[in-house]
Protein backbone atom coordinates (compact mmCIF):
# COMPACT_ATOMS: atom_id res chain seq x y z
CA UNK A 1 0.00 0.00 0.00
CA UNK A 2 1.36 3.20 -0.87
CA UNK A 3 0.60 6.77 1.79
CA UNK A 4 0.07 11.96 3.24
CA UNK A 5 3.09 13.81 1.59
CA UNK A 6 5.20 15.48 4.33
CA UNK A 7 8.00 17.89 4.49
CA UNK A 8 10.13 17.59 7.87
CA UNK A 9 10.87 20.57 9.89
CA UNK A 10 13.77 19.99 12.59
CA UNK A 11 14.28 24.06 12.50
CA UNK A 12 11.94 26.35 10.29
CA UNK A 13 14.93 29.00 10.32
CA UNK A 14 17.81 27.16 9.52
CA UNK A 15 18.23 23.43 9.13
CA UNK A 16 16.72 30.58 -19.36
CA UNK A 17 19.46 32.75 -24.94
CA UNK A 18 17.21 34.45 -27.40
CA UNK A 19 13.22 33.36 -27.42
CA UNK A 20 13.12 30.42 -29.81
CA UNK A 21 9.73 29.31 -31.49
CA UNK A 22 9.57 26.72 -29.03
CA UNK A 23 9.92 28.99 -26.14
CA UNK A 24 6.54 29.79 -25.47
CA UNK A 25 5.57 32.64 -23.21
CA UNK A 26 2.66 32.52 -20.88
CA UNK A 27 0.23 34.59 -19.00
CA UNK A 28 0.60 33.56 -15.45
CA UNK A 29 -2.66 35.23 -13.64
CA UNK A 30 -1.61 36.76 -10.30
CA UNK A 31 -3.33 36.51 -7.23
CA UNK A 32 -5.27 39.82 -6.30
CA UNK A 33 -6.50 40.67 -10.00
CA UNK A 34 -9.95 42.50 -10.25
CA UNK A 35 -12.67 40.16 -10.25
CA UNK A 36 -13.56 40.62 -13.33
CA UNK A 37 -10.16 40.19 -14.85
CA UNK A 38 -9.77 36.96 -12.90
CA UNK A 39 -12.83 35.66 -13.64
CA UNK A 40 -12.31 36.23 -17.32
CA UNK A 41 -9.08 34.23 -17.13
CA UNK A 42 -9.96 31.67 -15.11
CA UNK A 43 -9.33 29.13 -18.02
CA UNK A 44 -6.63 26.77 -18.19
CA UNK A 45 -3.72 28.02 -19.48
CA UNK A 46 -3.13 26.91 -23.24
CA UNK A 47 0.34 26.44 -24.87
CA UNK A 48 0.52 25.61 -28.78
CA UNK A 49 3.88 23.73 -29.42
CA UNK A 50 5.32 24.75 -32.64
CA UNK A 51 9.16 23.40 -32.70
CA UNK A 52 9.32 21.01 -29.34
CA UNK A 53 8.53 17.82 -30.12
CA UNK A 54 5.36 16.53 -29.16
CA UNK A 55 5.16 12.38 -27.96
CA UNK A 56 1.88 10.91 -26.77
CA UNK A 57 3.06 7.72 -26.50
CA UNK A 58 5.71 8.97 -23.79
CA UNK A 59 3.20 9.46 -21.41
CA UNK A 60 1.37 6.23 -22.25
CA UNK A 61 4.91 4.38 -21.26
CA UNK A 62 5.67 6.91 -17.78
CA UNK A 63 2.12 5.70 -17.16
CA UNK A 64 3.18 2.10 -16.72
CA UNK A 65 5.47 2.63 -14.03
CA UNK A 66 3.78 2.23 -10.26
CA UNK A 67 3.33 5.22 -8.54
CA UNK A 68 3.17 7.96 -11.23
CA UNK A 69 0.07 9.98 -10.66
CA UNK A 70 -2.68 9.98 -12.89
CA UNK A 71 -5.57 13.30 -13.72
CA UNK A 72 -7.95 11.63 -11.17
CA UNK A 73 -8.77 12.17 -6.89
CA UNK A 74 -7.20 9.58 -5.69
CA UNK A 75 -5.48 9.58 -2.74
CA UNK A 76 -1.72 9.41 -4.35
CA UNK A 77 -2.86 12.53 -6.94
CA UNK A 78 -4.35 14.44 -3.73
CA UNK A 79 -1.48 13.78 -2.01
CA UNK A 80 1.30 15.24 -4.50
CA UNK A 81 -1.18 17.80 -4.88
CA UNK A 82 -1.01 18.84 -1.21
CA UNK A 83 3.12 18.84 -1.62
CA UNK A 84 2.91 20.91 -4.69
CA UNK A 85 0.99 23.24 -2.90
CA UNK A 86 3.46 23.45 0.29
CA UNK A 87 6.57 23.85 -2.33
CA UNK A 88 5.13 26.33 -4.56
CA UNK A 89 3.92 28.33 -1.42
CA UNK A 90 7.69 28.05 -0.80
CA UNK A 91 8.96 29.04 -3.54
CA UNK A 92 6.89 31.98 -4.66
CA UNK A 93 7.26 33.41 -0.82
CA UNK A 94 11.39 33.66 -1.68
CA UNK A 95 11.35 34.23 -5.50
CA UNK A 96 12.63 30.66 -6.83
CA UNK A 97 11.55 28.94 -9.84
CA UNK A 98 14.69 26.48 -9.37
CA UNK A 99 14.28 23.12 -7.55
CA UNK A 100 16.69 20.15 -7.87
CA UNK A 101 15.30 16.81 -6.67
CA UNK A 102 18.25 14.71 -4.80
CA UNK A 103 18.87 11.48 -2.58
CA UNK A 104 21.37 10.32 -0.31
CA UNK A 105 21.53 7.06 -2.48
CA UNK A 106 19.94 5.88 -5.93
CA UNK A 107 15.90 5.13 -5.05
CA UNK A 108 12.98 4.65 -6.73
CA UNK A 109 11.45 7.53 -5.25
CA UNK A 110 13.66 10.23 -5.87
CA UNK A 111 12.36 10.57 -9.38
CA UNK A 112 8.58 9.05 -9.02
CA UNK A 113 8.92 12.73 -7.06
CA UNK A 114 10.41 14.97 -9.24
CA UNK A 115 8.01 13.42 -12.31
CA UNK A 116 4.65 13.47 -10.15
CA UNK A 117 5.70 17.07 -8.28
CA UNK A 118 6.14 18.26 -12.21
CA UNK A 119 3.21 16.36 -13.30
CA UNK A 120 0.87 18.29 -10.36
CA UNK A 121 2.60 21.91 -11.08
CA UNK A 122 1.53 21.29 -14.62
CA UNK A 123 -1.89 20.92 -13.69
CA UNK A 124 -2.11 23.84 -11.98
CA UNK A 125 -4.16 26.17 -14.56
CA UNK A 126 -1.50 28.96 -13.91
CA UNK A 127 1.24 27.18 -13.72
CA UNK A 128 3.70 25.44 -16.05
CA UNK A 129 6.73 23.26 -15.17
CA UNK A 130 10.57 22.16 -17.27
CA UNK A 131 11.44 18.64 -16.11
CA UNK A 132 15.24 18.16 -16.47
CA UNK A 133 16.92 15.24 -16.09
CA UNK A 134 20.41 15.83 -15.28
CA UNK A 135 21.06 12.22 -14.39
CA UNK A 136 23.44 11.91 -17.04
CA UNK A 137 23.79 7.77 -16.12
CA UNK A 138 20.47 7.41 -18.10
CA UNK A 139 18.68 5.42 -15.17
CA UNK A 140 16.37 8.28 -14.36
CA UNK A 141 13.59 9.99 -16.06
CA UNK A 142 14.67 9.39 -19.24
CA UNK A 143 13.76 5.40 -18.75
CA UNK A 144 10.98 6.39 -17.09
CA UNK A 145 9.51 8.03 -20.16
CA UNK A 146 10.95 5.54 -22.37
CA UNK A 147 13.13 7.90 -24.36
CA UNK A 148 16.16 5.74 -23.91
CA UNK A 149 17.80 6.91 -27.41
CA UNK A 150 16.31 10.37 -27.27
CA UNK A 151 19.12 13.23 -27.36
CA UNK A 152 19.01 15.64 -24.28
CA UNK A 153 21.54 16.93 -21.88
CA UNK A 154 24.58 15.47 -22.52
CA UNK A 155 24.42 16.55 -25.86
CA UNK A 156 24.01 20.14 -25.31
CA UNK A 157 26.92 19.81 -22.76
CA UNK A 158 29.38 17.78 -25.10
CA UNK A 159 28.23 18.52 -28.94
CA UNK A 160 26.19 22.38 -27.76
CA UNK A 161 22.68 21.02 -29.50
CA UNK A 162 20.33 23.77 -29.45
CA UNK A 163 17.92 23.09 -25.86
CA UNK A 164 14.93 24.37 -28.09
CA UNK A 165 15.42 21.02 -30.37
CA UNK A 166 15.87 19.04 -27.04
CA UNK A 167 12.88 19.59 -25.59
CA UNK A 168 9.82 16.74 -25.49
CA UNK A 169 5.94 17.55 -24.51
CA UNK A 170 4.64 13.94 -23.69
CA UNK A 171 1.22 14.76 -24.59
CA UNK A 172 0.89 16.63 -20.92
CA UNK A 173 -0.13 20.50 -20.98
CA UNK A 174 2.37 22.74 -20.02
CA UNK A 175 4.71 19.94 -19.26
CA UNK A 176 8.07 19.79 -21.22
CA UNK A 177 10.86 17.45 -20.69
CA UNK A 178 14.79 18.04 -21.19
CA UNK A 179 15.77 14.16 -21.27
CA UNK A 180 18.97 13.21 -20.01
CA UNK A 181 20.49 12.75 -23.47
CA UNK A 182 23.22 10.10 -25.39
CA UNK A 183 26.31 11.27 -24.65
CA UNK A 184 27.42 11.12 -20.91
CA UNK A 185 30.03 8.77 -20.60
CA UNK A 186 31.91 8.48 -17.48
CA UNK A 187 32.48 12.22 -17.16
CA UNK A 188 28.90 13.29 -16.20
CA UNK A 189 30.29 14.97 -13.14
CA UNK A 190 32.64 16.87 -15.38
CA UNK A 191 30.06 18.01 -17.57
CA UNK A 192 27.53 19.09 -14.78
CA UNK A 193 30.66 21.35 -13.65
CA UNK A 194 31.46 23.09 -16.59
CA UNK A 195 30.63 26.61 -17.60
CA UNK A 196 28.47 25.89 -20.15
CA UNK A 197 26.30 23.81 -17.61
CA UNK A 198 26.40 26.77 -15.66
CA UNK A 199 25.77 29.36 -18.74
CA UNK A 200 22.64 26.68 -18.70
CA UNK A 201 21.05 26.85 -15.62
CA UNK A 202 20.79 30.60 -15.63
CA UNK A 203 19.78 30.80 -18.87
CA UNK A 204 17.26 28.43 -18.47
CA UNK A 205 16.08 30.57 -15.84
CA UNK A 206 16.04 34.22 -17.87
CA UNK A 207 14.49 32.41 -20.45
CA UNK A 208 11.77 30.33 -18.75
CA UNK A 209 10.70 33.15 -15.95
CA UNK A 210 7.39 32.08 -16.86
CA UNK A 211 7.65 28.32 -15.49
CA UNK A 212 9.05 26.36 -12.95
CA UNK A 213 12.07 23.69 -13.27
CA UNK A 214 12.86 20.94 -11.90
CA UNK A 215 15.93 19.33 -12.18
CA UNK A 216 16.21 15.27 -11.22
CA UNK A 217 19.87 15.32 -9.82
CA UNK A 218 21.79 11.81 -9.57
CA UNK A 219 22.08 10.81 -5.71
CA UNK A 220 24.16 13.08 -3.59
CA UNK A 221 26.47 10.30 -2.13
CA UNK A 222 26.92 7.84 -4.84
CA UNK A 223 28.48 10.22 -7.54
CA UNK A 224 29.77 13.82 -7.47
CA UNK A 225 27.15 15.10 -10.21
CA UNK A 226 24.51 16.66 -7.98
CA UNK A 227 27.46 18.65 -5.66
CA UNK A 228 28.63 19.93 -9.10
CA UNK A 229 24.85 21.18 -9.89
CA UNK A 230 23.89 22.54 -6.97
CA UNK A 231 25.65 25.86 -6.54
CA UNK A 232 23.04 26.87 -9.72
CA UNK A 233 19.72 25.77 -7.99
CA UNK A 234 17.17 27.64 -6.27
CA UNK A 235 16.70 25.29 -3.64
CA UNK A 236 17.07 21.52 -3.10
CA UNK A 237 14.51 18.72 -2.08
CA UNK A 238 15.48 15.51 -0.67
CA UNK A 239 13.95 12.52 -1.02
CA UNK A 240 14.88 9.76 1.64
CA UNK A 241 13.88 6.18 2.12
CA UNK A 242 12.39 5.77 5.43
CA UNK A 243 13.98 2.48 7.34
CA UNK A 244 16.55 2.08 3.98
CA UNK A 245 18.18 5.75 4.50
CA UNK A 246 20.93 5.63 7.31
CA UNK A 247 21.34 7.69 10.05
CA UNK A 248 24.95 8.33 8.98
CA UNK A 249 24.16 8.88 5.21
CA UNK A 250 21.79 11.29 6.36
CA UNK A 251 24.37 13.28 8.67
CA UNK A 252 26.91 12.98 5.88
CA UNK A 253 24.44 14.44 3.43
CA UNK A 254 23.52 17.52 5.78
CA UNK A 255 27.06 18.24 5.88
CA UNK A 256 27.20 18.53 2.03
CA UNK A 257 23.93 20.49 1.81
CA UNK A 258 24.45 22.92 4.51
CA UNK A 259 26.14 26.12 2.29
CA UNK A 260 22.75 25.82 -0.01
CA UNK A 261 19.42 26.15 0.33
CA UNK A 262 16.99 23.07 1.65
CA UNK A 263 13.39 23.48 0.74
CA UNK A 264 12.14 20.53 2.94
CA UNK A 265 13.13 16.36 3.27
CA UNK A 266 10.31 13.70 1.96
CA UNK A 267 9.78 10.14 3.09
CA UNK A 268 9.72 7.92 0.10
CA UNK A 269 8.69 4.44 1.40
CA UNK A 270 6.36 2.54 4.14
CA UNK A 271 8.10 0.62 6.44
CA UNK A 272 7.91 -3.12 6.00
CA UNK A 273 7.08 -5.71 9.01
CA UNK A 274 9.71 -8.41 10.10
CA UNK A 275 6.84 -10.40 8.21
CA UNK A 276 7.37 -8.57 5.16
CA UNK A 277 3.92 -6.98 5.01
CA UNK A 278 3.63 -3.15 5.01
CA UNK A 279 2.62 -1.28 8.58
CA UNK A 280 -1.04 0.18 9.33
CA UNK A 281 0.33 3.65 8.82
CA UNK A 282 -0.77 6.38 6.34
CA UNK A 283 0.95 5.40 2.63
CA UNK A 284 4.11 6.93 2.04
CA UNK A 285 3.08 9.88 -0.24
CA UNK A 286 0.55 11.08 2.36
CA UNK A 287 3.30 10.90 4.98
CA UNK A 288 5.31 12.72 2.33
CA UNK A 289 3.21 15.96 2.81
CA UNK A 290 2.69 16.03 6.83
CA UNK A 291 6.97 15.65 6.40
CA UNK A 292 7.61 18.40 4.00
CA UNK A 293 8.34 21.22 6.60
CA UNK A 294 11.70 19.32 8.20
CA UNK A 295 15.17 20.52 6.95
CA UNK A 296 13.35 24.14 5.25
CA UNK A 297 16.24 26.58 5.01
CA UNK A 298 16.57 29.68 2.80
CA UNK A 299 18.52 32.15 2.23
CA UNK A 300 15.73 34.54 3.66
CA UNK A 301 14.89 32.10 6.21
CA UNK A 302 19.18 32.32 7.39
CA UNK A 303 18.79 35.88 7.79
CA UNK A 304 15.63 35.56 10.10
CA UNK A 305 17.31 35.52 14.10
Amino acid sequence: MIAPLKLLDDNPHAMTEPSAPSAVKLNIVPPGLPEGEAEARAAPLRIEYSSTQVMHDALVRLQRTHGVVKPDRSALAESFKMLRNQVLQRMRADGYTLLAVTSPRRIEGKSLTAVNLALTIAADYDSAVLLVDADLTGQGLQSMFGLDSARGLSDHLTHGVPIPELLVNPGVPRFVLLPAGQHAGLNSSELLATRLAQQLIQEMKQRYQDRYIIIDLPPLLDTADALAFLPQVDTTLVVVEEHTTSMQDMETMAELLAPFNLIGTVMSQARETEKGTAERRPPWYRRLVSGFLSGYRSSRSADTP
